[in-house]
C-alpha cells in the first residue's frame, strides 16, 4: 500500500507527463464519421474527464481532502443520505425528478481554496446560493463544520436522469472522484445503468463504497447477498456494503441510528490520515495504471481515423487520375472522329467517294485535296463545330464518370458517405458544366486559328492559308491532333485512317513535315492541359471535402508515445 511519503513522491515524476498528456489527447481529432469515431469521442471525454478532473489536481496536491462523490439512480435518497451524514439539510431532497440538477459540494470551511478555484471540475461555475441561475453549469459549495477537514462530500444529480445533460454530468463527476459513494435501493440495485457505471468505475480504479437504501428488514440478508455476489463478478468483491433501512423521515433526515455506519466511516476518512491516505493511493494508483491502455485504445481510433482519410484521399487521386488519363488517351486516339465530325469532314472535301477513290501517290493526293477544299469554307465552321461537340462529349464522359465512381466508392466506407450526404452536389457535375466546357473548346479552337495565323507566315503558307481559310486550315490541324484510330473499329477506323492521310498531307502542303508535327502537338498538348484542368476543377469539391475533414498528421503515434511516457513513470 501506498503511504503519504509515497504519494508525494509520486506527484514531481507523473505530473509532466500527465500535464503532456492532457495536450496530446485534447489535440486528438475525429473530423470522419468511421464506424468507431463516435466510441472514439466518448473515450476522449473519458480520458479528458479522468485527466483533469482527478489525476492532475489529485497528483499536483496530494494534500487536498479527499473528494467523495455520492452518485446512484433516480429517487434511490441521495440528497437525503448527504443531509443525514452531515445532520443538515444541505442538499435539497425532494419528490420531483430531476431534484438535484447541478452537484452540491459540501466541505469543511478551512478547505474552501481547494474548491473555490478551478483545480477540479474547472467547467463547472462556482456558486453558493440554490437560486443562482440553473441554466449555467454549475457546483454549488456549501461550507459546513458538520465535515471534516479533509473530507469533501459531492451530491452528484441521477446517473440514470431523464436529462441527458445531468447523465453526462454525473459521469464527469465519477471521474473526478477519490471515492464513489453509490446509493440505490433494494429494489433496483440490479438495473443495468448502475452496473455499466461499476463497470468503469473498475475500469478506473476508483474505490467504491455501496449504501443499499429503503431495505425491507425480512429481505435483507438475501437482497445483501446478493449484491455481494454481483460486486464480487464484477471485480468490486472488497467494496464495503451498508445497508438502510425502510423507515421514515425526521426533520428531513435519517434517524441517527441508521445511517450511523456509514457516516462513521465516512466521516473518520476526514479525521483519520492513515485512512484518507489508503483510500487516496489506492483511487490513485488504479486510475493511474489504467490510463495508459486507454491512451492506447484511443490512438488505435484514431489511427483508423487517419487511414480512412488517406484511403479517401486515394480514392480521389485513382479516379480523376484514371480519368485524366482515359482522357488524354482518347483526344489522340481517334474517337473524336466519330460520327458526324466524319460526315462534316466528307462534306469539307467533297463526297465520300472521295476517299474511296483516293490514290495512293502523294502528288494525286495533293492535286485531289485542292479541287476539294477549294470554295469549301463555309463546311469549314461546320467541321469546326462538329468537332468542338465531340470533344465537350469526351470531356463531360470523363469528368462525369470521375465525380460518379469517386462518389459510389466513397459511399462504400461509412465516413466517406457521410461526406456525400452532407454536400451532396459534389456527387453530380452542376447545370452550367456544359456551357463550361463548351466555353473551353471553343477557346481552344479559337487558340488553334491564331497558332496557324501565327506559324504561316511565309509567302507560300499565306496563300495556302488564303485559299482554304482560316478556320479551314486551323479544322483540319484539329483533325491531326484526333489523328490515332486506337479508339475506333470497323468502318469507322478505315475511314479516319484516310482522313488522318489526308489531313496530314494536307497541311504538309501548307507548313512541312517537321512543323505539321510540331503545331499537332503544341494543339494537343494545350487541349489536354485545358480537359484536364475542366477535370481538377470538379474534383475539387472532394478535396475540399478531405481538407475540411483533415486529420492531424501522426497524431495517433503522437498519442501513443504520450501514453508510454507516462507507464514509464509509474
Amino acid at each position: 500500500m501506498t503511504t503519504r511519503s509515497n504519494l508525494h513522491a509520486l506527484a514531481p515524476g507523473v505530473a509532466p507527463a500527465l500535464s503532456d498528456l492532457v495536450r496530446r489527447v485534447r489535440e486528438s481529432r475525429f473530423p470522419l464519421q468511421t464506424a468507431d469515431a463516435q466510441a472514439g469521442r466518448a473515450l476522449q471525454r473519458d480520458i479528458d474527464d479522468q485527466l483533469t478532473d482527478y489525476l492532475l489536481p489529485r497528483v499536483s496536491d496530494t494534500d487536498a481532502p479527499l473528494l467523495v462523490v455520492v452518485g446512484g439512480s433516480t429517487g434511490a435518497g441521495k440528497s437525503t443520505l448527504v443531509n443525514s451524514i452531515i445532520g443538515s439539510e444541505v442538499s435539497n431532497p425532494g419528490v420531483l425528478r430531476p431534484t438535484t440538477r447541478w452537484p452540491v459540494l459540501v466541505h469543511n470551511p478551512e478547505d474552501r481554496e481547494y474548491f473555490t478555484s478551478d483545480r477540479i471540475l474547472p467547467t463547472l461555475r462556482r456558486v453558493v446560493r440554490a437560486e443562482t441561475d440553473l441554466e449555467q453549469p454549475q457546483v454549488r459549495l456549501v461550507a459546513h463544520e458538520g465535515v471534516p477537514r479533509g473530507l469533501a462530500l459531492l451530491d452528484s444529480p441521477d446517473i440514470d436522469s431523464v436529462l441527458e445533460s445531468n447523465r453526462t454530468l454525473a459521469r464527469q463527476l465519477l471521474a473526478a472522484a477519490d471515492l464513489w459513494l453509490f446509493v440505490t435501493t433494494a429494489a433496483r440495485y440490479a438495473d443495468a445503468v448502475p452496473w455499466e457505471l461499476l463497470k468503469t468505475s473498475v475500469e478506473r480504479g476508483t474505490t467504491v463504497a455501496m449504501v443499499l437504501d429503503r431495505v425491507p428488514p425480512q429481505a435483507n440478508r438475501e437482497v445483501r447477498h446478493h449484491l455481494s455476489g454481483l460486486l464480487s463478478d464484477s471485480g468490486l468483491g472488497s467494496a464495503p456494503i451498508f445497508t438502510i433501512p425502510e423507515l421514515e423521515l425526521t426533520d428531513g433526515l435519517l434517524p441517527d441510528a441508521a445511517v450511523f455506519p456509514v457516516r462513521s466511516w465516512i466521516l473518520n476518512l476526514g479525521m483519520n490520515a492513515t485512512a484518507r491516505d489508503r483510500v487516496i493511493s489506492r483511487t490513485l494508483t488504479g486510475a493511474l495504471a489504467a490510463v495508459p491502455a486507454k491512451v492506447r485504445e484511443l490512438a488505435d481510433i484514431v489511427s483508423g481515423q487517419e487511414d480512412a482519410h488517406q484511403r479517401l484521399h486515394a480514392v480521389v487521386d485513382e479516379e480523376f487520375g484514371r480519368s485524366a488519363a482515359d482522357l488524354a488517351e482518347s483526344l489522340a486516339d481517334g474517337r473524336v472522329l466519330r460520327g458526324e465530325v466524319l460526315a462534316r469532314w466528307q462534306d469539307f472535301v467533297g463526297t465520300g467517294q472521295f476517299f474511296r477513290g483516293l490514290e495512293p501517290t502523294v502528288a494525286r493526293v495533293r492535286d485531289r485535296i485542292t479541287a476539294a477544299v477549294t470554295g469549301k469554307r463555309d463546311a469549314a465552321e461546320s467541321l469546326e463545330q462538329a468537332i468542338e461537340s465531340s470533344v465537350a462529349l469526351l470531356i463531360r464522359e470523363q469528368t462525369v464518370r470521375a465525380v460518379a465512381e469517386t462518389a459510389e466508392r466513397w459511399q462504400a466506407y461509412p465516413e466517406g458517405a457521410a461526406l456525400v450526404d452532407e454536400r451532396p452536389a459534389m456527387a453530380t457535375l452542376p447545370p452550367q458544366f456544359d456551357a463550361e466546357v463548351g466555353r473551353m473548346v471553343a477557346d481552344w479552337s479559337s487558340g488553334v486559328n491564331d497558332l496557324v495565323r501565327e506559324v504561316g507566315q511565309s509567302k507560300r503558307a499565306k496563300a495556302r492559308i488564303l485559299s482554304f481559310g482560316v478556320n479551314g486550315v486551323g479544322a483540319v490541324l484539329m483533325l491531326a491532333v484526333f489523328a490515332g484510330t486506337g479508339g475506333l473499329t470497323g468502318a469507322e477506323a478505315g475511314i479516319a485512317g484516310g482522313t488522318a492521310v489526308v489531313a496530314g498531307k494536307l497541311l504538309d502542303t501548307i507548313f512541312g513535315d517537321q512543323v505539321t508535327r510540331d503545331l499537332a502537338q503544341t494543339a494537343r498538348e494545350q487541349l489536354v492541359e485545358r480537359a484536364r484542368a475542366v477535370l481538377e476543377r470538379h474534383r475539387a469539391p472532394f478535396d475540399q471535402a478531405l481538407a475540411d475533414t483533415e486529420v492531424p498528421p501522426r497524431q495517433a503515434g503522437v498519442l501513443r508515445g504520450a501514453g508510454d511516457r507516462l507507464e514509464e513513470t509509474l
